[in-house]
């Protein structure tokens, strides 16, 4: 941000005004193969909601859920106690009944996609509760809830299409489960007992993972050292407002709902990229927040995908940046909240393909931020920063110089990312507004303006004028305020990537 009383402009900039186009993938279709087992896919996914705020104090109420539904997003989870209602327990949130958000799902399930919404239900009810939720999806969902073949012999999930308009439930079935409750579990969740163990049931199952204890693969190489010391930042300055509340009298809360078939923190599963993905490609893994988010914040789903994932269950209450790369990642195939795994995770070879790269060449011309006409305000400091999301292997950012005290970036610099698996990579290109000392801490205090995200297996080629969105919503901002104009190409020798095999 820069100094007061300084950078007065006005009137029309445009240094490359020839360059008009927006940006749409090469692909917007949906295209990929949709009748292979559900665990063949990522699945855009929610956490907690019915939350529509932090994870101790909020209300609850269908707001999150139609977000989530209308964004495309596949999994809604419910923590459902007597009454029946949904609530956070352990804390201050309010609860809301578990019709209205069932009623909130039956009329918003199939409005941005028609494949399959997945309800799994944290299940705190007693066995007379669970009696009137199963009539409560019945009455409600009609067709569109659907039952299980009780003869089904589950050696394999149905696929998006044999599930397309229908609404599946996944829950964990308890001693006290009611008769009619349990007809209508599809997904059935089971602990787990590690990854050998697993691979040898016979019958598909659930298990879920808590952000911090995903399985450690060697095959992976390091995880992102900037996202663990993110997560210990963010951890640590918790810790000291709690402890702050504490010494002063406060009273604190935490949640007590941990899956029954969760895998929480310091229970680390190790394995082999072959016993992972022979797992993930098999089975369903869902992978949550930690419970120390109260503010509803979120981890990479980045970590959770690269292991196979099909579920990285992320608050949307709260729109952050692991949000912006849920966005991009469900961009593919036609948006429609299923994007097929690669080949090498659906049939897993002993080891992680060797590729040689290929080099995306991202050129970028020049960048806006409306800094308004008074002269007695802050004006930015503004600099691109680009991002590759993907395989640990594929990780870099780079970033423009910096203009001061202006909202006029003219760059003109061509920049090279070698991406190996471009079919799980995103670019994420943000303009940013550099503070002070910025330059000394290498950005680390700089703030995000806007952004955009994109999956580069439908990369499309060519120059554009960038639309962004705005960082703490995923709201577009007005395009004649502020854009980044850019050139988007692979590398001569290395041809685009069509997509999953």
């Amino acid at each position: 941000m820069g100094n007061v009383f300084s950078c007065f402009e006005s009137g029309h900039w445009d240094p490359h005004p020839e360059i008009v186009s927006a940006y749409t993938p090469a692909r917007t279709d949906v295209y990929h193969d949709m009748k292979q087992p559900l665990s063949h896919y990522f699945v855009s996914s929610g956490h907690n909601s019915y939350l529509t705020g932090n994870q101790l104090t909020s209300a609850s109420g269908t707001e999150t859920i139609i977000a989530c539904l209308k964004g495309a997003c596949r999994v809604i989870e419910l923590d459902v106690y007597n009454g029946p209602e949904c609530k956070h327990g352990g804390t201050l949130t309010k609860a809301i009944s578990f019709k209205e958000c069932i009623e909130a799902i039956a009329d918003y399930a199939f409005e941005a996609s028609p494949y399959p919404v997945i309800i799994t239900m944290e299940n705190h009810a007693n066995t007379e509760n669970q009696g009137l939720m199963a009539q409560i999806l019945r009455e409600i969902l009609g067709d569109k809830l659907y039952v299980p073949d009780p003869a089904d012999p589950m050696e394999a999930w149905k696929s998006p299409e044999q599930l397309r308009h229908k609404v599946v439930c996944r829950t964990s079935l308890k001693a006290n489960a009611h008769e009619e409750f349990k007809k209508l579990i599809y997904i059935k969740n089971s602990k787990f007992s590690g990854l050998t163990e697993m691979i040898k049931k016979d019958k598909v199952v659930s298990s879920s993972f808590e952000e911090m204890s995903l399985p450690k693969v060697k095959d992976l190489g390091a995880d992102d050292e900037d996202e663990e010391k993110e997560t210990q930042r963010e951890m640590q300055k918790l810790q000291a407002q709690q402890a702050k509340s504490k010494a002063a009298g406060e009273q604190g809360n935490s949640a007590d709902e941990t899956p029954d078939d969760a895998v929480v923190g310091g229970e680390m599963v190790t394995g082999s990229i072959q016993e992972l993905y022979t797992y993930t490609s098999k089975h369903l893994m869902r992978v949550y927040p930690a419970g120390w988010r109260i503010t509803s914040g979120n981890y990479n789903p980045m970590t959770a995908w690269i292991r196979g994932a099909s579920f990285a269950a992320l608050n949307w209450q709260v729109w952050d940046k692991p949000l912006w790369c849920n966005t991009g990642k469900f961009m593919d195939n036609g948006r429609c909240g299923y994007v097929l795994k690669p080949d090498w995770m659906r049939n897993p070879p002993s080891e992680l393909p060797a590729r040689p790269g290929r080099k995306l060449l991202l050129h970028v011309h020049s960048a806006h931020m409306h800094q308004g006409k008074n002269v007695s305000v802050f004006k930015d400091d503004l600099f691109v920063k680009m991002e590759i999301y993907g395989m640990p292997t594929d990780r870099e950012s780079k970033y423009t110089h910096t203009v001061n005290n202006s909202g006029r970036l003219h760059v003109d610099k061509e920049f090279d990312f070698v991406v190996r698996y471009p079919e799980m990579a995103i670019l994420c290109v943000q303009l940013m507004d550099e503070d002070a000392g910025g330059a000394k801490t290498n950005h680390a205090d700089a703030d995000t303006l806007g952004y955009i995200t994109l999956p580069l297996s439908t990369l499309k080629e060519g120059t554009f004028k960038l639309q962004l969105f705005r960082p703490s919503s995923g709201k577009p901002l007005p395009a004649h305020e502020a854009w980044i104009k850019v050139s988007l190409k692979w590398a001569a020798e290395n041809p685009m990537y069509a997509g999953p095999k």
